[in-house]
């Protein structure tokens, strides 16, 4: 089902690949700058409190509604100073994965499915700096399970990123909140209503918050859709204008 627009902004875009990239080593450099991250704050945590364990719901549900404010404001906003980050998800990231065709061919395919590793480096810097202000206001061990459940987060929303673009779901559409984002985000993907819903891409908890999904439901059904169809809203736009965003015709780095 993909288009003629598509297929050629897929060719072009793919052409700019620097030959040296390797799909395979981003992956394994995102997650062991995550994993390393994890390892040290969990072998450094010694004998935590109930009161301490709290600080892994307060940063989950932190970095969700971060992951939903980025999303909607500035990857999907051409805010000035991030206008490089507009540039990579909306005019390209967006143009490479459509509702019609939102799966990846290739390994080479995965510099334009994750992060580069520096942004995972600066996400865990922000973390560590929070942290610091928790280890003089509270414990080490406070600072130390943020940055641990930071990691987490992190390794998390690309994990399910990938799930949502991988062709094969034979597995997936069975794992409970995996086959739920893919579909919430394959339906991101649909040019009508990527500017304003589904803007989470590891639970659909903020989305559910800020009335911003598709789907009419409580929390718990929301969060445990999967791929059902039947609440998705009967509102929603159809038609996007051509006003909202530009389209280029080769790729936006």
């Amino acid at each position: 089902m993909m288009t003629a627009r598509q297929e050629a902004f897929r060719t072009a875009y793919r052409a700019q690949i620097a030959a040296l990239y390797d799909g395979i080593v981003h992956v394994a450099l995102i997650f062991l700058i995550g994993g390393a991250a994890l390892w040290y704050c969990v072998q450094n945590i010694h004998a935590p409190t109930w009161l301490e364990l709290l600080v892994i719901p307060i940063v989950v549900i932190f970095a969700n509604v971060f992951e939903w404010f980025l999303h909607a404001q500035v990857m999907h906003r051409p805010r000035p100073g991030f206008m490089g980050i507009y540039k990579r998800h909306t005019l390209a990231h967006h143009q490479f994965f459509t509702e019609h065709e939102p799966f990846h061919d290739t390994t080479k395919d995965y510099r334009i499915v994750f992060f580069p590793p520096y942004a995972e480096i600066a996400f865990l810097v922000m973390a560590s700096a929070m942290a610091y202000g928790v280890s003089l206001v509270w414990s080490t061990n406070a600072a130390l399970i943020l940055v641990a459940s930071a990691a987490g987060m992190y390794m998390n929303y690309e994990f399910f990123h990938w799930c949502c673009h991988v062709r094969d779901d034979r597995i997936i559409k069975h794992i409970p909140f995996v086959n739920t984002i893919r579909r919430h985000h394959i339906a991101h993907h649909d040019t009508a209503i990527m500017m304003s819903r589904n803007m989470n891409l590891t639970y659909p908890f903020a989305d559910w918050l800020f009335g911003t999904s598709d789907v009419q439901r409580g929390l718990l059904g929301t969060l445990l859709n999967g791929y059902e169809t039947r609440f998705v809203r009967k509102d929603l736009p159809k038609v996007r204008s051509s006003a909202d965003v530009t389209r280029p015709a080769v790729p936006a780095e």
